[in-house]
């Protein structure tokens, strides 16, 4: 017999068998039959991988952990760890609270700082990568984009473009990001307005699959809200302003092209 001819055969039979299977038990308990529905194991068997789209560069401006247009603001005893704190074209004196929050393993650039020879350039090269990869995610359009709006809390969302042309919110629930075991999935949101979570028991970003935050991009057309206490994960790239509220935690990257970042108390931002 051709090799050719078997696969067929096979799943004739297979099918057969599973629609027999599906039949009797349906006999003895309708429910049971249900899970065997043979249309539905035909979806299952056809279901295509998601596609993931392409990931946003952020070239130089990856070293930050807080990158800001005006200001930097911390009220409480908060830690950056392992990134660095930038502020362009704002000055140093717009960065306040330094301490009592703290930098492990990185340090503050601003714009008019003379003791390294190189900073402003350093800094202004780092905004237009920001400047580039909020355009690039912005404008991204493969693969189609999902269209979403209102709270996405308590759903499940494989890689891919997700569109809003209005505010989004993580409120009822966690919104998980399954990367399928996929490490290189990756996520864009497009945000039309503002980015909002409220935290605590639901409202943060989970990871599952093989998820990576680094590989999770929040594109929002003007400011985001991390609520007291969330757990979030992906970079923030906001056309004016930041705020985190007491306890919020970010595994990733907190950048507001035109407006300030603003952290409150026991805040922690972990590079991805």
């Amino acid at each position: 017999m051709k090799l050719k001819n078997v696969f067929p055969i096979f799943a004739t039979v297979f099918v057969g068998f599973i629609v027999s299977c599906s039949s009797e038990l349906d006999k003895n308990n309708k429910s049971a039959g249900s899970l065997l529905d043979p249309l539905k194991l035909s979806l299952i068997i056809n279901a295509t991988p998601a596609i993931s789209p392409t990931i946003v560069n952020l070239k130089t401006a990856a070293r930050f952990g807080i990158l800001s247009g005006v200001a930097i603001t911390s009220t409480g005893y908060s830690t950056i760890n392992d990134l660095d704190v930038g502020i362009y074209p704002g000055l140093r004196s717009s960065v306040v609270g330094f301490p009592s929050a703290v930098i492990q393993n990185g340090s503050i650039y601003a714009s008019n700082d003379t003791t390294i020879s190189g900073t402003g350039d350093l800094l202004g090269q780092a905004k237009q990568d920001l400047t580039d990869a909020y355009l690039f995610a912005e404008a991204a359009t493969f693969p189609v984009p999902v269209i979403m709006a209102g709270d996405q809390g308590g759903n499940v969302l494989t890689t891919g473009i997700y569109k809003s042309v209005s505010s989004i919110l993580i409120q009822n629930g966690d919104l998980i990001l399954d990367a399928q075991g996929d490490s290189t999935a990756v996520w864009i949101f497009q945000v039309g307005s503002a980015l909002t979570t409220v935290g605590g028991v639901g409202g943060n970003v989970i990871l599952r699959g093989g998820a990576l935050a680094k590989n999770i991009f929040w594109q929002i057309s003007s400011s985001a809200t991390l609520g007291a206490n969330t757990l979030f994960k992906g970079n923030l790239l906001a056309m004016t302003s930041i705020t985190l509220d007491s306890g919020a935690s970010i595994t990733g990257r907190l950048f507001a092209r035109n407006g300030a970042v603003t952290l409150t108390d026991t805040n922690i931002i972990t590079k991805p």
